[in-house]
């Protein structure tokens, strides 16, 4: 991002947050993942057919078309209205589906409340959100994220080439428009867009090439992809486009079928029924070369499962970089003799691509893995592949297990107090509870009164120590994100903590960088502590994992990053974090923005 372009999304942000020092009484504002523009499909539909769009903006306070932020609860907010004269209060229902979808249900927007009660009994509930019908459905396609970025990629569900038979059901003809399985799909070069090329069709032949914008699960195990039509002034079918597909046990073939418009529910009943329908088989795969087919090599047994962005099992390791949204098919070839924890492999890319490298992998915790694939690689066998030179020390991805089998307590217990640095007006809490020790609770508030800017729920996958370091990687648990955290244990009662990026960053010192927090009492909870010494604030063995899980539930308000400090230059931090600067720290940031 540009400073130019970095000054005027931290302007932006200090004009919302002067007016919730100055204009705005109540404290409810929505979390940074939700904020952007985005499109909706309008209700009224051009004599032609053609789909029309509305635009929507979600501020850190409001959605200006449907109202003002009055009170979260949960994934539901109550908006109030006043621009017809009575306060109007509606509640919506959003969920955010993927970083570029969101879903929103509400009861409709032709109905309103000036009772703010009756408003909230709309909401909906588990049981009513499945049965549907009671509410409107709306999805939203963000355009642009805060601060004016373009949207980011994200990954296709649908990985591989395949042969695919296409049928438009418009009810204008009986045949099959494409009914020869010879046109085809693949997400090459890029695993963030399908590329279809319609071939021997009842039409001329075309190519599409869709954007993937996000994919999520529904009712009845059902899978949802929404897509963006990157043709320009393409027309005919609208730009914005939703889908269920299934993938077939066994043969990895794959039906999907699109709705009409850009819902997900017009003429759409399921991934073989809807208004336009594809059935994708697998192209043949080639085969491996002999000696990697022959090899008895295995990975090690504690990293087999699913990860963040990796599948490993017995010989074979899938990993979808999202870096360059290549997906990469490893086969173990043997083990270096001298590390005993880096690999001979043979990879291959989704679009075909082949070559002979290494992988070194470490257990970072129980639920936690790091790993890195050597800087070379090679078209053919080479025992130097693991050598120490092939290998950038302390740059590694890392990556939380999905199917946890325990869970591992956060390295700190108890109830810690600090003053955000360069904002000392703000105060943050880290806190605990007896009954749950992996989950964290961390909220950032005004310290000469009540209201929260800053609240969310943290679920500790692993940690460890390094260099006199401890590192805890974090998955966030109101919008999925995976996030680490680098702190030093000073004493018993005071540490210091600062974030770390996606992926674990070594060259943050929090002594310098970070927040220092204070112990203040212990952990909350009825239920003893499950092992975790609380006068210490020490670490504990981990556990089984809870079939419950705490009833006290996020409500996301005014979102801040960073959240453990404000920046102070690029190893800090980084200056993308700058927008995210806090209330009485704004100027001192927009100064130290503009001039570096």
């Amino acid at each position: 991002m540009s400073n130019k372009r970095l000054c005027s999304s931290v302007i932006e942000i200090a004009a919302l947050v002067l007016c919730s020092l100055h204009c705005c009484e109540a404290a409810c504002y929505f979390p940074i993942e939700l904020q952007g523009e985005y499109v909706m499909q309008s209700t009224s539909v051009t004599p032609g057919g053609q789909v029309q769009y509305s635009q929507v903006n979600i501020t850190a306070e409001a959605i200006p078309i449907w109202g003002h932020c009055h009170r979260r609860l949960g994934s539901s907010v109550i908006l109030t209205d006043s621009s017809g004269g009575a306060n109007c209060s509606r509640c919506f229902h959003i969920e955010l589906r993927s970083r570029n979808v969101l879903q929103v249900r509400t009861e409709g927007l032709d109905k309103c409340y000036t009772n703010q009660d009756a408003a909230e009994a709309t909401c909906p509930n588990e049981k009513t959100l499945q049965q549907g019908d009671h509410f409107k459905d709306i999805i939203l396609y963000k355009t642009k994220d805060l601060g004016g970025e373009n949207i980011t990629q994200v990954y296709c569900p649908i990985n591989g080439r395949f042969n695919f038979i296409y049928n438009v059901n418009d009810g204008s003809e009986s045949k099959t428009e494409c009914p020869d399985p010879v046109s085809e799909l693949d997400n090459c070069p890029s695993g963030s867009a399908l590329n279809l090329r319609f071939q021997r069709c009842s039409f001329d032949n075309r190519d599409v090439t869709f954007q993937c914008l996000g994919h999520w699960s529904g009712p009845a195990d059902q899978r949802y992809l929404a897509l963006r039509d990157t043709r320009p002034g393409w027309n005919r079918l609208p730009p914005y486009r939703c889908a269920l597909y299934r993938e077939e046990i066994g043969t990895g073939n794959v039906y999907m079928a699109f709705s009409s418009d850009s819902t997900c529910s017009t003429n759409l009943r399921s991934a073989t029924a809807g208004y336009e329908t594809l059935n994708l088989n697998v192209m043949p795969a080639q085969v491996w070369p002999p000696q990697v087919d022959t090899s008895n090599c295995r990975f090690p047994q504690w990293s087999h499962g699913y990860w963040q962005h990796m599948y490993i099992e017995g010989n074979t390791l899938t990993y979808k970089d999202h870096s360059t949204f290549k997906t990469y098919t490893i086969r173990c070839l043997g083990g270096d003799t001298g590390i005993g924890e880096r690999f001979f492999v043979f990879a291959r890319t989704q679009c075909g691509e082949e070559m002979y490298t290494c992988i070194w992998l470490k257990r970072r915790g129980v639920n936690v893995l790091e790993f890195q694939l050597g800087l070379q690689s090679s078209t053919y066998f080479n025992d130097t592949l693991c050598s120490d030179s092939n290998f950038v020390p302390k740059l590694w991805i890392t990556q939380g297990r999905l199917e946890r089998l325990q869970e591992s307590p956060c390295p700190v217990a108890g109830e810690y107090t600090g003053v955000i640095p360069d904002a000392t007006n703000l105060c943050a809490k880290l806190s605990s509870d007896c009954r749950y020790p992996e989950i964290m609770y961390y909220t950032v508030s005004d310290c000469s009164q009540p209201e929260i800017y800053e609240e969310r729920q943290y679920r500790c996958l692993g940690q460890w120590e390094e260099d006199g370091r401890m590192y805890t990687y974090t998955q966030r648990r109101d919008v999925g994100t995976y996030e680490c955290f680098v702190g030093s244990i000073i004493s018993n009662d005071e540490i210091y903590i600062k974030e770390a990026g996606d992926h674990c960053q070594r060259n943050i010192d929090p002594m310098h960088f970070g927040m220092k927090l204070t112990r203040k009492g212990s952990c909350f909870g009825n239920q003893p502590n499950n092992g975790i010494n609380q006068g210490s604030g020490g670490f504990s063995p981990p556990r089984p994992t809870t079939p419950g899980m705490s009833s006290r539930q996020p409500e996301p308000t005014k979102p801040w990053k960073p959240i453990t400090a404000p920046p102070r230059d690029a190893s800090g931090g980084g200056e993308r974090n700058t927008a995210s600067a806090l209330k009485y720290a704004l100027m001192a940031v927009l100064l130290y923005v503009c001039q570096h």
